[in-house]
């Protein structure tokens, strides 16, 4: 179960969509990484699904995982009831004239 947009942004401040950028900081074995937004004014923890950090369904193993300390941008997607911030990180997001896309 997802928590809807209004807890979203009452919890954050965030919104679904909005984009952020994160520091990596830490690897949740195979699963994906660990981030901290720090474009917000205040630090919030935050995940990225494995499949969130490349293109076209691509997995990435754990050894193309980001490494720790490195920041990426990425777009605000859920807010899971046990108050984990989700985020997407795919390149395509980025990429000039598909932002918001």
């Amino acid at each position: 179960m997802v928590v809807d947009d209004a807890e979203l942004q009452r919890r954050t401040g965030l919104f679904r969509g909005t984009v952020v950028r994160c520091r990596v900081t830490g690897h949740r074995g195979r699963f994906g990484v660990e981030v901290e937004i720090i474009s917000d004014t205040e630090k919030s923890p935050a995940f990225i699904d494995f499949v969130l950090l490349a293109d076209g369904g691509r997995h990435v193993p754990p050894e193309d995982f980001p490494s720790v300390g490195s920041e990426l941008e990425a777009v605000v997607v859920a807010f899971m009831p046990d108050g984990e911030l989700r985020l997407d990180a795919r390149p395509l997001l980025f990429r000039q004239g598909t932002r918001g896309a």
